[in-house]
Parts: C-alpha cells; sequence; structure tokens
C-alpha cells in the first residue's frame, strides 16, 4: 500500500512537471495538456494535495479557470487518436494553438471543411454560418406552436406558404460576384479558365464567403470549392470543381451582378417600361462619367449622319417604312399600325415619328448596357467608340424621349 501510494506520488510530481512544460508549447501539445488533466483527473491524483476537485488543482496549481480546464480536456476528447491519448490526429497536425481552439465547437458535421490552410478568421466564418442556422431553428420551432401556426393562417383559414426557394449555390456566387466585379467580366466573357479563377479567388489555397445562413470555401484547383448550405431544416455539404463555378457564373443574369453604382434595367415582356432596381451608390451625372466622345480626324461623327437620321419634321434620307429591333422583338411599320400616340396629347404621330418612347428607352438602355459592360471589361474598340456614337446620335435626335418631342 505504500509502495502504491509513492508511485501515485511520483506520478503526481511527473504529471505535474510535463504539465508545465507543455503549456509553453506548441498547440498540438494541447491534446496532451488536455489528456493529463484528465488523468489527474479520473484518477484523483489531484487528492495527493488535498484539492477537492481536478478546478481547485488547475486554479491553484497554474492559475487555470475552471471553462480552461474544460476547454483543454474537450480537445483532447475531439483532436486526440482515440479521443483519449496524447497523439493528436493526424488530419490537425501542423494546426495552430488558436486554429484548434476555435475548432472546437464546429460541429462535427462540418469539419471536412476545414483544412490545414484555413484561417482562424474563416473559422470564425464558419461559426457565424451555424450560429445564423441556430437561430432560424429557433424561430421554426418557435412558429411551429399550435397558436403560432394558427396566427399564420390566412382569413380563407388556410397555412401561408412559403416562398419558392431559390438555389443557394446561385445565390451565394451571384452576391460574390457584386462584390468582385472586375474578375466576374472576365469568367463572364470567357476570358479566365478554372486555374485562374482558383488562383485569384484563392492563392493561398483557402478561402472563404459567406452570404447569411450559406457559406463557400474555395480551394485550390485540385480541392475545388465546397458549399455549405441551409434549407428546409438540413445543412448540406455539396462540393464543386472550378469549372462548374465558372459555368454557373455564365449561366447567371448579368443585370443581377453589376458594379456599386451602375444602374440596373430589366427588361421585361410586352414592352413595358423598364424597371430600374435599388442600388448600393447613387450614379454619377452622366456629364461626369461619361465625357462627349470626340472623334478622330476622318472619323464619321453625328454631323455626317444628317440626312439620315431622323429630325423634328419625320424621316429625310430614307423610306417610312422601316424594321425596328429591340434586343430580339421585331416590330415592322406600316399604315395600318396602331398607336395610342395622339395629337391632342401633344405627341408626334406615326407619319412625323415612327419611333415609340418604349422602342427608344429600351434602345438607349441597350447601348448603355453593352457601352458600360465594354468599358468594365476595359475593352478600347471600335465597336465600343460605335456604341458611344449610336447613343449620341439617339439622344440628340431625341433630346425628350419621353414626350415624344425631338
Amino acid at each position: 500500500m505504500e509502495q502504491m501510494e509513492l508511485i501515485e506520488k511520483q506520478d503526481y510530481e511527473n504529471f505535474k512537471e510535463e504539465l508545465s512544460r507543455k503549456l509553453d508549447e506548441t498547440a498540438e501539445n494541447f491534446i496532451v495538456i488536455g489528456y493529463i488533466l484528465k488523468q489527474v483527473r479520473d484518477r484523483n491524483l489531484y487528492r495527493q494535495e488535498n484539492y477537492s476537485d481536478i478546478y481547485g488543482f488547475g486554479l491553484d496549481v497554474y492559475g487555470l479557470s475552471k471553462s480552461t480546464v474544460n476547454r483543454f480536456i474537450n480537445m483532447n476528447t475531439k483532436f486526440s487518436v482515440g479521443g483519449n491519448s496524447r497523439e493528436i490526429k493526424s488530419e490537425y497536425k501542423g494546426y495552430g494553438r488558436s486554429k484548434i481552439q476555435e475548432m472546437l465547437n464546429v460541429d462535427e458535421y462540418d469539419m471536412e471543411l476545414i483544412t490545414a490552410d484555413t484561417t482562424v478568421d474563416q473559422v470564425k466564418e464558419l461559426k457565424k454560418a451555424e450560429s445564423v442556422q441556430k437561430q432560424i431553428e429557433k424561430a421554426d420551432q418557435e412558429n411551429s406552436l399550435p397558436l403560432i401556426r394558427m396566427a399564420a393562417k390566412d382569413e380563407s383559414g388556410n397555412k401561408t406558404s412559403d416562398p419558392e426557394p431559390t438555389d443557394p449555390f446561385e445565390a451565394l456566387i451571384t452576391a460574390f460576384w457584386r462584390e468582385n466585379t472586375e474578375l466576374y467580366h472576365k469568367v463572364a466573357a470567357g476570358l479566365a479558365t478554372p486555374e485562374i479563377a482558383a488562383e485569384e479567388i484563392s492563392p493561398s489555397g483557402s478561402m472563404t464567403y459567406r452570404n447569411g445562413v450559406n457559406i463557400m470555401f474555395f480551394y485550390d484547383i485540385d480541392k475545388g470549392l465546397k458549399l455549405r448550405s441551409y434549407e428546409k431544416g438540413k445543412a448540406e455539404i455539396t462540393p464543386y470543381t472550378y469549372q462548374e463555378f465558372i459555368e454557373k457564373t455564365r449561366d447567371l443574369d448579368p443585370a443581377r451582378v453589376r458594379e456599386n453604382g451602375k444602374k440596373v434595367v430589366e427588361f421585361v415582356e410586352d414592352m413595358e417600361l423598364p424597371v430600374e432596381e435599388a442600388v448600393a451608390t447613387p450614379q454619377p451625372d452622366r456629364d461626369e462619367q461619361d465625357p462627349p466622345y470626340v472623334p478622330v480626324p476622318g472619323q464619321t461623327s453625328v454631323s455626317d449622319l444628317q440626312g439620315v437620321m431622323p429630325d423634328a419634321d419625320g424621316i429625310s434620307g430614307g423610306d417610312k417604312d422601316i424594321d425596328n429591333v429591340i434586343d430580339g422583338e421585331y416590330r415592322e411599320l406600316d399604315e395600318n399600325t396602331q398607336r395610342t400616340d395622339t395629337k391632342e396629347a401633344g405627341v408626334k404621330t406615326d407619319e412625323e415619328r415612327p419611333y415609340t418612347d418604349v422602342e427608344i428607352k429600351n434602345a438607349l438602355s441597350f447601348f448603355e448596357t453593352e457601352y458600360s459592360h465594354m468599358i468594365g471589361l476595359q475593352q478600347n474598340t471600335a465597336k465600343r467608340r460605335n456604341y458611344k456614337i449610336a447613343l449620341e446620335c439617339i439622344r440628340r435626335c431625341y433630346k425628350m424621349y419621353g414626350t415624344g418631342v425631338c
């Protein structure tokens, strides 16, 4: 019995000495610290100095709070081989101390998202996505109570329907490209290969982008991407290649991905007036953003087109039967064409003016969109100058295009 007490005493002293050293060493030794604390706790070795529990021992001898002791123990349980050993799992070797501590509270389901290249801040973003998920689940649980469900029904007694779910992959990359417009133009125009996209987005081999509850992990070209999404009460991790990422980007509606401060115009069916979307920053005045273009010597200018463009009295230099093409929609004007424009309203008639207000607005929107796109791509080509001339021609001939007055 006395011999056993001496062995216990010696083990206790050895553990104390080793623990002191490990507290000053690298992060991987946190696993060893947790193991030692477990041994002192499970074998009641703290009683050698009359401590009542492991927490009193940790605080009095090493200044470790109760939460810190528990954290070391939990780290050993989660990251050591077998959950109770001195050796860290091979997949976590080389991880920093701070990252290991942040990973302690990451859901086990999401651990596959974290690699050796993942930073502490990226782990924190993942935990934020998990936090948003928990808030949604809590709200859903509260709303599922009988009284809440009754209040959510409409007047007809039917439960209000949920909005149609959107593709989380599409929603996330749309938000991502709104903040990375320069690279977006390259990808959308086919100027960036998957290798280029991977290098520019994730040069270190790890980058994250979070949009609410959904978060994307960008790795290197070989590992690709992983989307962690939450929908219909379930979290899912979906892998993608950079090629799939590029293909999805090219399928996006360009009107949904615009530079901050640009005016977004959506064309709607049945030739209705364009609908303008709200944007983050106001658009600068046209004169400041887009100074009048000065043709080079010998280049066609607006003044050279006076004989072929419509003037205040109708059409000169061409037939009055004109094919009008507006973004793929065709309308041929003839003597039977009916208009809502009337002279009583002060608007010119068919004979005086061959184009409707909607057509003029759509033409301007089309050329503005194409011209802005070329500016974004930094394409200083003849085509860009031609779009510039077309814009100025239309604006000059229809100075008040919303009223039908040239």
